[in-house]
C-alpha cells in the first residue's frame, strides 16, 4: 500500500475515533501533500511523500528544541506527540554501524581528499530516506577526522 493511501486511511480512522492530536497532525501533513501536489502539478510518488514527512519531522524536532530552550514544556510535549504520530510513516531508519559501512565505501570510491559536502551528497543519494541526515553527517565527520 502506498504511504499516501495509508496516511489517508489512518486519518479517516483517527477522525472517527476523535483522537484530536492525530487528526490535527495528519491534517497538517495532508495539507503539505496537497500544497506540494499543486506546486508540482502532478501526483506525488512515495519518494515525494517521504521527503515531505521528513521535512515535517525536522520542523517538529527544531520546535521541540526551541520550546525547551524557552522553558515551554507544554508546547514541547505537544510537538513530541506530533513527532510520535509522524515517525511510523517513515521507512525503517538505518543505524550508525550500517551508515558507517556505506560512508566508508563511498569514501573509497571518491577518495579521501574530497570535501565533506561532496561525500554527504553521494551518501544521502545512496541511502535515499533510509537514514537521518544529522546522523549521516556525524558519521561522515568522524570518519574524515581519522
Amino acid at each position: 500500500m502506498p504511504i499516501l493511501d495509508k496516511i489517508n486511511s489512518d486519518f479517516t480512522r483517527v477522525y472517527k475515533e476523535q483522537k484530536q492530536d492525530a487528526v490535527s497532525t495528519l491534517r497538517l501533513l495532508l495539507a503539505a501533500f496537497k500544497n506540494e501536489r499543486i506546486k508540482k502539478m502532478t501526483d506525488l510518488n512515495d519518494d515525494d511523500v517521504i521527503k515531505i514527512i521528513k521535512s515535517e519531522i525536522k520542523k517538529r524536532k527544531e520546535a521541540i528544541e526551541e520550546y525547551e530552550k524557552a522553558g515551554r514544556k507544554d508546547l514541547a510535549e505537544k510537538e513530541k506527540r506530533e513527532l510520535a504520530i509522524l515517525n511510523p510513516y517513515l521507512p525503517e531508519q538505518m543505524g550508525e554501524a550500517e551508515i558507517k559501512v556505506v560512508v566508508e565505501k563511498i569514501i573509497k570510491e571518491v577518495g579521501e581528499g574530497e570535501n565533506e559536502g561532496k561525500i554527504m551528497g553521494r551518501v544521502m543519494a545512496e541511502l535515499k530516506g533510509k537514514a537521518d541526515g544529522t546522523l549521516v553527517k556525524k558519521v561522515v565527520q568522524e570518519i574524515l577526522k581519522k
